[in-house]
């Protein structure tokens, strides 16, 4: 039986989508693989950008030049998110199991510019959320079952023993059991693992 004909499939690849580093994390527990799919491109004119906002745009040809910049980043970004939302239904239908994402549809992921908060985590401008969107849309077409899990300490616990642990950047150890792994190939395996909060 597919995993798109019970709601309720025994069998879960967890995917954790990230800000920073690889696009998309994929764990399959029962398998114990992991595969790190796409990257963000590099900032590296982000302090020019920054500089340009507090001039408020004086020039117009400089506010066009961003503007054409930030055009391009979102085409690259989109053709990007495709071919991620791709590969992660293409490994569900290969091994024969549904898609947990985690639910970014909480206050952080509300679609408001807040202080602090990134752009890509912005629920319906962000780049996260068009992600989701594609894996729901490609998956459901596929015969994919695809649920969401609540994002609470999925990256903060430990996915051996459950157990609270310590991240640093990208890189998560458990003081209990000492399990140290990538943090969000940590974080993916919580979500797999993790109890259905919606389908």
């Amino acid at each position: 039986m597919h995993p798109g004909d019970d709601p309720q499939a025994v069998d879960w690849i967890g995917v954790d989508l990230n800000t920073t580093g690889h696009l998309a994390v994929v764990a399959h527990p029962a398998s114990g693989g992991v595969v790190m799919l796409g990257r963000w491109p590099e900032r590296v004119e982000e302090e020019e950008l920054c500089a340009d906002r507090c001039r408020r745009y004086s020039s117009t040809s400089t506010y066009k030049r961003i503007l054409r910049r930030r055009a391009r980043e979102r085409s690259i970004q989109g053709d990007r998110n495709r071919e991620v939302a791709g590969e992660v239904v293409k490994m569900a239908r290969q091994l024969w199991c549904g898609i947990k994402l985690e639910d970014l549809r909480g206050a952080g992921f509300a679609g408001r510019k807040e202080p602090n908060a990134p752009l890509p985590l912005s629920r319906h401008e962000g780049s996260l959320y068009h992600l989701q969107k594609l894996i729901e849309a490609r998956a459901q077409n596929a015969g994919v079952c695809v649920v969401y899990v609540d994002p609470a300490f999925t990256s903060r616990r430990c996915s051996r023993c459950g157990e609270p642990g310590v991240r640093r950047g990208k890189e998560f150890l458990c003081r209990r059991c000492g399990y140290a792994a990538h943090a969000d190939v940590n974080a993916a395996f919580n979500i797999a693992a993790a109890p259905p909060s919606r389908a």
